[in-house]
């Protein structure tokens, strides 16, 4: 399931941002929101993208994040759970 961030004019409320679908959202110095989803394909992503216009909010930006950056924050963990269950074993 890929994330996007997305990045939108206006400072959004928490109702709305959930109505929308929002995961996080983020309100930004410069007045704008910052919007994370999850879609788990393109059709899901263009269904976000038409929700967000249909609610009348300015699109300035939409990013992906990769799920590899996810996946080395997970093996991080994993690799600490492992150390410490060798010093719990010792």
């Amino acid at each position: 399931m890929d994330r996007y961030e997305i990045r939108v004019a206006g400072h959004l409320d928490q109702r709305r941002a959930g109505f929308l679908g929002c995961e996080e959202l983020r309100l930004l110095p410069g007045g704008d929101s910052l919007l994370a989803f999850a879609a788990v394909d393109q059709a899901a992503l263009y269904g976000l993208l038409t929700r967000l216009r249909d609610a009348g909010l300015g699109l300035i930006a939409a990013e992906r994040i990769p799920a590899a950056a996810e996946s080395v924050d997970v093996g991080a963990r994993t690799t600490e759970r492992s150390e410490e269950h060798l010093d719990a074993a010792d």
